[in-house]
C-alpha cells in the first residue's frame, strides 16, 4: 500500500457551506467527512468506468450477433439453392 499522501483543495463557497453544515450535523470532523466522501466518490467513478466498459462490449458482442443472425435470415444465392435443393433436375448427359 503507497505512504499516505497530503492533498490541498481550493474549495468554493458553496461547498464550505455544504462541508460546515455536515460537520454540524454529524459531529465529525471537517477532514473525515471529505476523506469519506472522497472515497465513495472514487468507489462510484471506478464503479462507472467498469459499468461503461462493459456495457461497450455487450454492445459489440449484439452488434456481431445482429450480424450472424442477419446472416443466417439472409435469402440464399441461386448457386447456394442449387447445392442444397434435393430434388433439383438433373443435368442432360452431354
Amino acid at each position: 500500500m503507497p505512504a499516505a499522501q497530503s492533498l490541498t483543495l481550493t474549495l468554493t463557497l458553496e461547498l464550505v457551506a455544504r462541508l460546515a453544515a455536515a460537520t454540524e450535523r454529524t459531529g465529525l470532523p471537517a477532514e473525515d467527512l471529505a476523506l469519506r466522501a472522497l472515497a465513495d466518490h472514487l468507489d462510484d467513478i471506478t464503479a462507472y468506468g467498469r459499468l461503461g466498459a462493459e456495457m461497450a462490449f455487450i454492445k459489440d458482442r449484439l452488434a456481431e450477433l445482429a450480424g450472424i443472425v442477419g446472416d443466417a435470415l439472409a435469402e440464399p444465392t441461386p448457386d447456394a439453392m442449387a447445392e442444397i435443393c434435393r430434388y433439383r433436375a438433373k443435368a442432360s448427359p452431354p
